[in-house]
């Protein structure tokens, strides 16, 4: 790279940030994209075309072509030469993001050159930006699993490389997802997991052909090479050989091309086919590692040239070959305890830089306390010398230091610190008394909900000191606009409360002179624009109290929103709603919301004014990111309460909302219609009041039961039935069908209060079915999964086993059929009757 004077460089650095050519960003651009293909020759024609104009470049974009050009020099051989270019780069001031892509390269580049202690140094210091930089978390797991890979950490391998697997997935982007992979499979084959390391194989070769990376799909396709090798199945072996031979060519990537060589060769030496190519190539790695300096390879790959003179006939050949072989393996076994030492040693620094900083912090607080205590002694020296007249003064400052202390944190508890507006602990409390005092004088009351549009673009585009400006700045105005005629406070993060002693009429007054006072802020020398919604509502004779109030302000507030934002919106007038007539529907969220919840039940979440829900913690979750004021039915659960008291509490929470002449849509987990005794009630009770009501299907648990476990209903039929209620009736079983019973947990439970399992009511269950099913039938306890990473349980079992297993509230219990389907006698065979002419005769 050029070289400039330290003056030259600092005014072409101000230039650089100031001037830079904005124009030349798609060039750079395209060289980073060129990069992650690893295609070496299109990558350097484009820096050399571009390097005429390195100095009219920011220093970023700078900082992101000499990135590409290191790592492509390292893929071409050069690791030692990157490895020096990569640390240079590492001393500057960088990108968050760029600098956790440069600590990936740098370790793995630094490993490839034998710098293991540089390695191990530098992925301590990358760990540390781990939270920092939460999109590069996932590629920094996956290197420091490839590290402990190398150092024989098999197991702290594969952990590794499983989170790296878990964060990439919940991401959209593919090379992740292939690194990931690549990793895992590295790490499962280490730990001998070999039929797993295969499968993840060709999931890596399918990942890295959609992330357009060549040298990992290459390398997937070379570990499928050695998996098949490995099972005598050269044929495919050899095919997918070339075609990652092709790849890692048509890459640059050398040290790739020669380990799928050395696995071609291997190849055609335990086939027996074209010993004379694999003599070639095994002549040709030999030479190409010996000057790489590769003992462990060199080993490989003098096995290999031993095992091909072995099939030559050729013994004093193979064991001068396998003589060369041990050497070499003694040489590599040196290197991997090198390795091992640098890994232990860089842990061992680690730990005593804790302990050695640790420890200073120690001497300090030791000094610090021999400091106070000799500073206390000279205090009681001065006090004894001073006398009363001296503490009486002292007593005197004290007492009015505690007053200006105590009138101090007053104010800091009941205000926030960022706009000097209340907090909301005393909004609400100086609310209530100002609300119960209005309604006392039959005078209107009205609450104000408002916050920033678009506030996160605020702080994503313009940074958390401009949102924080822009927080600090709307206090100020609300301040001066409401004055002393009400009590204005922040909420939380973007959200303001403003609660007035008049009508909704001046209220909406009221924020009409906010948002004309609102003006553009200038942050760091960038103007920043902004507006507000608000919802407004009065107190009336359905509004009694003030937590009602603020909620239907706050829903008013979700329809500005959902209007288009800029807008204040009256509830229960203002802009006419965009929820549509008042009704009931009921969704069912499905077993794994994620992947089940149509887009039928999102859009009534969406558009619903009353959002009630009765759904797993997963499934709430989800649900509360679209709305986040929807309200969980769970909280009427408690522990040692019937049920059936439960699901009353829950019918009249939902009918309160209906009642009130709102848009409602309650969602229930799974299917709602299931195993549900709540949608059932109140949508006959919505329908007995004529007020419109309907249930939408969900994904069930017994639709999930079937995909998972391969069963055909129709196939032998289905018997469908709550455990206890198999147990309390006269329920008769056909044992060549298949039976499910549900809520096996609570089987024989009639106080509806219990949530566990209890051995007396799964032994009486057992002991019933025992009239159908022989001890040793097997049986299967089956629970769907919630999430996409998640498995189902199928847990295969004797029936005799069942009071031992172990249960959760929905386990449910799957029994296959026992024998085979008997037709029907002739004798038994129902007999066709002549069809009547008309109506009156058919009866």
């Amino acid at each position: 790279m050029r070289r400039y004077s330290p003056i030259a460089a600092l005014l072409l650095a101000l230039a650089g940030a100031v001037f830079a050519d904005q124009a030349l960003e798609p060039q750079v651009a395209e060289i980073e994209r060129l990069g992650i293909s690893a295609n070496w020759r299109d990558v350097n024609t484009k820096i050399q075309t571009l390097s005429p104009r390195l100095e009219t470049l920011s220093r970023e974009q700078r900082q992101r072509v000499e990135f590409v050009r290191l790592r492509m020099l390292a893929l071409s051989g050069d690791v030692a030469g990157a490895a020096t270019g990569l640390g240079a780069l590492l001393q500057e001031p960088l990108a968050a993001d760029l600098r956790m892509r440069v600590y990936g390269t740098a370790i793995n580049v630094a490993a490839n050159a034998g710098q293991w202690s540089q390695a191990f140094t530098w992925l301590d210091e990358a760990l540390a930006y781990l939270d920092e930089e939460p999109q590069q978390s996932a590629r920094l797991l996956g290197i420091a699993s490839y590290l402990h890979n190398l150092v024989g950490e098999t197991k702290k391998a594969r952990e590794l490389a499983l989170r790296e697997l878990a964060l990439a997935d919940k991401g959209s982007d593919e090379r992740a997802k292939c690194l990931a992979v690549s990793h895992l499979a590295t790490a499962e084959a280490s730990a001998g997991r070999n039929k797993e390391s295969e499968r993840l194989r060709w999931r890596q070769i399918n990942a890295c052909a959609r992330a357009g990376d060549l040298i990992f799909a290459a390398e997937g396709k070379w570990g499928v090479t050695k998996m098949l090798a490995a099972q005598g199945r050269y044929d495919q072996a050899l095919n997918w050989a070339d075609q990652a031979l092709a790849d890692f060519a048509r890459a640059g990537y050398a040290p790739g091309a020669w380990g799928v060589r050395l696995a071609l060769a291997g190849s055609l030496v335990e086939s027996g086919r074209d010993l004379d190519r694999a003599g070639r190539l095994l002549a040709d790695a030999l030479l190409y590692y010996r000057d790489q300096k590769a003992p462990d390879m060199i080993a490989e790959t003098e096995q290999l040239l031993a095992r091909l003179a072995e099939k030559r006939g050729d013994p004093a050949q193979a064991l001068a070959h396998y003589k060369r072989a041990t050497v070499s393996t003694a040489s590599a076994e040196s290197e991997t305890r090198e390795r091992r030492l640098a890994y232990l040693q860089v842990q061992f620094d680690i730990r005593l830089k804790e302990q050695q900083i640790a420890l200073l912090k120690a001497e300090k607080e030791v000094a610090a306390l021999q400091v106070t205590a000799a500073q206390r002694r000279q205090w009681l020296l001065w006090v004894g010398l001073g006398g009363l007249a001296l503490v009486a003064m002292l007593l005197t400052i004290l007492l009015r230091r505690a007053f200006i202390e105590r009138r101090r944190y007053r104010w800091q508890s009941e205000h926030d610190g960022l706009t000097r507006l209340y907090n909301y602990q005393q909004v609400r409390k100086l609310g209530e008394a100002a609300f119960a005092g209005a309604r006392r004088r039959a005078q209107p009351f009205t609450a104000i909900v408002a916050d920033v549009d678009r506030f996160k673009g605020v702080n994503d585009h313009f940074g958390h000191a401009a949102g924080d400006e822009a927080l600090r700045s709307l206090g100020t105005w609300i301040t001066e606009v409401v004055g002393e005629r009400g009590i204005a406070g922040r909420s939380g993060g973007d959200e303001f409360t403003i609660l007035i002693q008049d009508d909704a009429a001046q209220a909406e007054a009221l924020l009409q002179r906010l948002r004309e006072r609102i003006e553009p802020i200038t942050v760091f020398g960038k103007t920043v624009h902004f507006s507000i919604s608000s919802g407004v509502c009065e107190a009336n004779e359905h509004v009694r109290t003030l937590e009602q109030l603020v909620h239907e302000a706050d829903q008013a507030l979700y329809r500005a929103k959902h209007g288009g934002r800029n807008r204040v919106v009256r509830a229960g007038g203002g802009e006419a709603r965009q929820s549509g007539p008042a009704g009931l529907v009921v969704v069912g969220s499905g077993i794994d919301f994620g992947r089940h919840a149509s887009e039928r039940c999102l859009s009534e979440i969406r558009e619903a004014e009353v959002v009630l829900c009765l759904v797993n913690p997963m499934a709430l979750a989800m649900i509360c990111s679209l709305r986040p004021d929807a309200i969980n039915l769970g909280l009427h659960y408690a522990p040692g309460k019937d049920r059936r008291e439960t699901y009353r509490e829950i019918d009249e929470r939902i009918m309160t909302e209906v009642r009130a002449g709102k848009r409602v849509c309650a969602v229930f987990y799974g299917h709602p219609g299931v195993f549900a005794d709540v949608p059932h009630v109140v949508v006959r009770k919505a329908r007995a009041e004529g007020i419109p009501a309907r249930m939408e299907p969900g994904i069930s648990a017994e639709a999930c039961l079937y995909a998972d476990l391969g069963l055909d209903p129709g196939r032998r039929g289905v018997q469908s039935m709550e455990a206890t209620q198999f147990m309390v009736y006269d329920r008769q079983l056909d044992s060549a069908s298949l039976v499910l019973l549900w809520q096996v947990a609570l089987a024989g439970d009639l106080s509806c209060t219990r949530l566990h399992a209890e051995r007396d009511g799964l032994t009486a269950l057992v002991d019933k079915l025992l009239r159908w099913y022989a001890p040793e039938h097997e049986v299967i306890l089956y629970e769907a999964a919630w999430l996409p990473i998640e498995k189902p349980r199928i847990e295969r079992l004797a029936l005799r086993d069942l009071p031992e297993a172990k249960y959760a509230e929905y386990t449910t219990l799957v029994i296959p059929p026992r024998g085979r389907l008997e037709p029907v006698s002739a004798a038994q065979t129902p007999q066709p009757q002549p069809e009547a002419d008309s109506p009156a005769e058919a009866g």
